[in-house]
Parts: C-alpha cells; sequence; structure tokens
C-alpha cells in the first residue's frame, strides 16, 4: 500500500488527476440523489454544485496540467512534493467535509469551505513563487493565468462568505460568474490558445497558427461587461456581449487553420472541444435576445448555454489534456484508440443530453427530471469508464 502512495504522490499530476476523478463522481452522485429525492441539502443545489464543479472537480484538473507545465512555461524546476503534496491533502480532506457537511450544520460547511479556500491560496502560492524564480520574458500567457486565478479567489471568498451567512443571494450570484467566466473559462481559454496550436506545430510539418494579439484581452473585457451586467441585473441587455463573444472566438478558432485532417484524434478532440466555445455563448445570444423582444422568457433555455461550455469545453479539454498528459508521463505515446475515441465521444454524447434537458422545458417539462439524470449517468459512466484506461496508469512508478 505503502508503494502505491509513494508511486501515486511522485508527480502532481497523478494525485490531482485522482481527485478530480473522485469529485467528478462523488457530486455528480450527489446531484443524482438530489433529483431523485434521496436527499436534500442546506444549501440551494444549483449554488453547491456550481462550487464544486468549479472548485473541487474541474480546479483539480487543471492545476494537475499547471503543475505539470509550470516548468515549461517558467523555465523553473519541477514543482516540488513538499509543495504540492500539502495542497491534494488539504483539498480534498476538505472537499470530503463539505459533501459531509451539506447535510450536517452550517458551521461545519463553512470549517470545509474555509480548508477549500486555504487550498486554493495554496495553489496560487505554488504559481506566484514560479513567476517570482522565473527568468522568463515574456509572460503574457501566464500573467492571464495569475490574473484569473485572482479572480478564482474572489469569487471563492464570496462563496466562503455565503456559508457564514454574510452574503446573500445576489453575492451567491456574483461568485458563481465570477468563478465561472472569470476564473475558470479564462484559465481554459488561456491554456487552450497557447497549448493547442503548440501541440499542433509539433505534429504537423509547416503548420503555424496565426493567433490574434489581443484575443484575450478583447474576450476578458467583454466577460467582464456580461458579469457586472448580471450583477447590476442587467442581464436583459447581456445578449448583446454574448453575440459578440461568439463571433470572436468562432473567429480566432477559423484563424487558426486548425488541420483538423491531419492529426490524431488526441489532438482533434481538443480542435472538438473549442467549437463549443462559440455555439454555448451563440445559445446565450439566443436565450437573452429571445427574453429582450419578448418583454419575457418566451423561450426556456435553463442552463443549456452554460453546460455547452461547461461539459462541452471544459470537460472534454481536461478529458483530452488529462489523456495526453497521463500517457505521456508513464512512458507511452500520447495517443488515443478506440476505447478513448469512444470516451471523447461520450462527452460529447453528455453535453447534447444536457443541453436537451433545458431546452426540453418548451415541450414537455416531465421530460427535464429524465433527461436531467440521463446525463448526470452518462457523465458517471464516463468518469467510471475513464478510470477503468488510466486510474491503473496513476499507481505506476
Amino acid at each position: 500500500m505503502n508503494h502505491l502512495f509513494v508511486n501515486l504522490s511522485a508527480k502532481p499530476h497523478k494525485l490531482f488527476f485522482l481527485g478530480g476523478i473522485a469529485n467528478a463522481l462523488i457530486y455528480m452522485g450527489l446531484l443524482v440523489a438530489h433529483y431523485m429525492g434521496w436527499a436534500s441539502s442546506l444549501i440551494a443545489l444549483p449554488v453547491y454544485h456550481a462550487y464544486a464543479m468549479i472548485f473541487m472537480v474541474f480546479t483539480q484538473f487543471f492545476t494537475a496540467f499547471l503543475f505539470t507545465m509550470v516548468p515549461r512555461f517558467f523555465a523553473t524546476p519541477p514543482v516540488p512534493r513538499t509543495q504540492y503534496l500539502p495542497v491534494f491533502l488539504v483539498l480534498n480532506l476538505s472537499s470530503l467535509l463539505f459533501a459531509l457537511s451539506l447535510y450536517s450544520v452550517m458551521p461545519l460547511l463553512a470549517v470545509a469551505g474555509a480548508g477549500l479556500f486555504a487550498a486554493y491560496l495554496m495553489v496560487c502560492g505554488v504559481l506566484m513563487m514560479a513567476n517570482r524564480q522565473s527568468v522568463v520574458e515574456n509572460r503574457c500567457d501566464t500573467n492571464w493565468i495569475l490574473l484569473a486565478f485572482a479572480l478564482g479567489g474572489l469569487s471563492h471568498l464570496l462563496f466562503l462568505l455565503s456559508w457564514l451567512g454574510v452574503a446573500g443571494v445576489a453575492l451567491q450570484r456574483a461568485a458563481i460568474d465570477v468563478g465561472f467566466f472569470l476564473y475558470l473559462f479564462m484559465v481554459v481559454l488561456t491554456l487552450s490558445q497557447k497549448m493547442i496550436p503548440f501541440f499542433t506545430e509539433g505534429k504537423v510539418e509547416g503548420y503555424r497558427a496565426s493567433k490574434s494579439r489581443y484575443f484575450l484581452e478583447a474576450v476578458f473585457v467583454l466577460l467582464v461587461i456580461k458579469v457586472l451586467l448580471e450583477i447590476l441585473q442587467l442581464s436583459r441587455y447581456g445578449f448583446v456581449v454574448d453575440l459578440l463573444l461568439a463571433l470572436i472566438t468562432l473567429w480566432e478558432i477559423i484563424k487558426w487553420r486548425l488541420p483538423l485532417f491531419k492529426v490524431e484524434p488526441i489532438l482533434w478532440v481538443l480542435y472538438l472541444a473549442l467549437m463549443w466555445v462559440p455555439v454555448g455563448f451563440f445559445l446565450f445570444f439566443l436565450e437573452g435576445a429571445a427574453r429582450y423582444f419578448t418583454a419575457g422568457a418566451s423561450l426556456f433555455f435553463e442552463k443549456s448555454p452554460l453546460h455547452l461550455i461547461a461539459i462541452g469545453y471544459f470537460t472534454t479539454m481536461a478529458i483530452g489534456f488529462g489523456s495526453r498528459i497521463i500517457l505521456g508521463h508513464s512512458g507511452r505515446k500520447p495517443t488515443a484508440d478506440r476505447y478513448t475515441v469512444g470516451l471523447f465521444m461520450l462527452v460529447q454524447l453528455v453535453v447534447v443530453m444536457r443541453a436537451l434537458s433545458g431546452l426540453s422545458l418548451n415541450l414537455d417539462a416531465a421530460w427535464y427530471l429524465e433527461l436531467i439524470l440521463l446525463s448526470a449517468g452518462l457523465w458517471i459512466v464516463l468518469f467510471l469508464l475513464w478510470s477503468l484506461r488510466y486510474l491503473r496508469l496513476l499507481f505506476e512508478a
């Protein structure tokens, strides 16, 4: 047993991918329990679901990637075990306490939230230390990551204040929007526009991505406006911003001229993930435009646009990056066989099912619960199947 733990803790990606998988299963399982009427938490389901997905699931997956790539980004030594192991332990023990305290008492929930916040600050500390030690002159991308993590800290703090009874519903909504768009989305987008062209250039001779100089700046400004409109309760005007975000992200992807038919599935799945971004924002636009021009919600979208991005983009990227890193760091060629391609396609099925669940409210509300449970069940199946293939590799020497 000790030998297995030594192997698991030898590299940061192993620990945090394991933590991400475990939390993905735990918190989706709790979601199913709520919809089935088997459990009822102390806080609103949308609030704790968003918090868990942002800070206990996706943060772990992308921390695994960042802690692995930090030496390359900053030209610094690898992140030492003495730094990443305490982060993993504090984060996941606090996550377990959070799950248990959802059904006990609020003070315990606040303690768990404080532990999760401390773990998050420890992640930020590792990144800041690498930034201070770095001699790399061009830190544009890493600066965006640090800014996004700073805004994630703000989001996390707002959540924590709500557990302490300080923040109200409006600040909880702000915590979700800041955490989703200004933290998580910006981290994943920054990594995407940095790593996907880099991976492609290494596989396709002569390929060079034509990236826009102010792409990240434009997206960030629009996202700030989108979040502020929500906070100021002016979201009825947000459909204009959503259309601009859809057009800008689509145009940037087109500019890159990604060689879809010249690369292996381990790469083209990342291209596929990118396409969910403009599709998601376009659905946000349709939702907002319908509400604005009909003086009310003539169409129900529920959370479909958000989940197109959360599952289609974030989850596909997490699975794509995760598969690549786990294979590469276990001495295997980063490639996707039929089994892994099937996993990639299963993610897309989860996206479609979750989007249809929200849109089903326009036809027959009775379908909503069934489609929600189906999409949640497929999510659980996805991570179980991914674990069957990749979990054992995390415990190898």
